[in-house]
């Protein structure tokens, strides 16, 4: 993809996520009108310094206007081209369901904790959150010195530096699902 024409779907996308109008852009920026929609439609080069002002006006770093976004394609993770990791004693199992995706610098798993069965971090990074949400059971998640008691549904964000442990404390095994996303 040509950088220009880059600049302007990301300068587009960008303005309509934060619903501004083309007249607000260029008052917030500096930068006119008719400038914008040039850069927009992808038929100019603007200076670094054009683009500056419009990063400024978006409130976004520059480097967001400049990016190649290229579509990804479709893929599908069969569950039984991917076998599950026993740990803890055989009392949680661990299937890996979207590996470690580099644009959106993340990756997660789906956990099956059984009766009186925890998990316990050992992989701590700095940098990470962890996305967590309890699918069925009772789940206890001990994580910087809290206990949060989770259902069906229940979802928890927290930080991935920081030692966490997962407790099943019901009669039936939990099932969670665990998404993590590491800081660039």
């Amino acid at each position: 993809m040509d950088i220009q024409l880059a600049v302007g779907e990301n300068i587009h996308r960008i303005r309509k996520s934060q619903k501004l109008s083309i007249d607000r852009l260029a008052e917030l920026s500096g930068v006119s009108k008719s400038m914008l929609g040039q850069m927009e439609r992808g038929t100019v080069n603007p200076t670094i310094s054009v683009l500056s002002k419009v990063a400024r006006g978006l409130h976004v770093p520059l480097e967001m206007l400049t990016e190649k976004r290229e579509e990804m394609d479709t893929t599908l993770y069969r569950g039984v081209d991917v076998p599950g990791q026993r740990l803890c004693g055989g009392k949680v199992i661990r299937y890996p369901l979207v590996p470690f995706d580099t644009d959106s610098r993340s990756e997660s798993a789906q956990f099956d904790i059984f009766i009186s069965g925890s998990y316990e971090a050992t992989d701590l990074i700095p940098g990470t959150r962890v996305y967590l949400t309890a699918l069925s059971g009772l789940l206890e998640v001990e994580t910087d010195g809290q206990t949060f008691r989770m259902e069906n549904r229940d979802s928890l964000v927290f930080p991935g530096s920081r030692p966490y442990r997962y407790v099943n404390k019901g009669n039936n095994t939990v099932r969670l699902i665990q998404r993590i996303y590491y800081k660039k």
